[in-house]
C-alpha cells in the first residue's frame, strides 16, 4: 500500500496497472535473453563450478566429522551436522566467527528448536555454509575451520 496525495492516486494507480497486470518490458526481455547461447553456456559454467565446490566441500565436512545429511542437488550451501560438537549452532557459529573469522549460518536461522524435541528439523544441530564464494576462499575458510575444530 502507499500514501500518497489524493490528487496523485489515479496517477499512481495507472503506473501499478503497468506494473502488476504483467512483467515488464525490460524482464521479459531479460528473461528471454537468459536463453541466448552465451547465457546458457555461462550458466553451464557456473553449475559445473558449483558442482565441483559441493564435491570439495562434503567430502571434506565428512571427513571433518560435519556429516552432510543431504546431498545438496542445486544449492549453493550445505547443512551439516554438528551436534557431536555443539547442542547450541548460533552460540558456536559465533565462537567460530570470533576466532576465525569464518563466518558461518546457525541453522535455527532456517528450522526452530521445539524443546524436549530432537530431530533432523532441530535447528540448533545444524549449521548452513554457504558455497557461493570463490574457491580459493572456501577452501581458505575450510583449512581454518579444520585447525580450529
Amino acid at each position: 500500500w502507499l500514501v500518497a496525495p489524493t490528487a496523485l492516486v489515479p496517477a499512481i494507480e495507472r503506473l501499478a496497472q503497468n506494473l502488476f497486470i504483467c512483467p515488464s518490458t525490460i524482464s521479459q526481455h531479460a528473461a528471454l535473453a537468459c536463453f541466448e547461447p552465451d547465457s546458457l553456456a555461462e550458466y553451464e559454467r557456473r553449475r559445473t563450478e558449483f558442482k565441483a565446490r559441493r564435491d570439495y566441500f562434503i567430502p571434506e565436512l565428512n571427513r571433518l566429522g560435519l556429516t552432510v545429511p543431504v546431498m545438496p542437488d542445486g544449492a549453493f550451501y550445505v547443512y551439516p551436522d554438528v551436534s557431536h560438537l555443539t547442542d547450541d549452532s548460533l552460540a558456536w557459529c559465533l565462537k567460530v566467527l570470533d576466532e576465525t573469522a569464518v563466518t558461518l549460518t546457525p541453522g535455527i536461522d532456517f528450522a526452530p528448536v521445539i524443546p524436549g524435541r530432537t530431530s533432523t528439523t532441530d535447528g540448533s544441530r545444524f549449521i548452513r555454509i554457504s558455497t557461493a564464494g570463490a574457491s580459493e576462499e572456501i577452501e581458505e575458510a575450510f583449512d581454518r575451520l579444520v585447525a580450529w575444530v
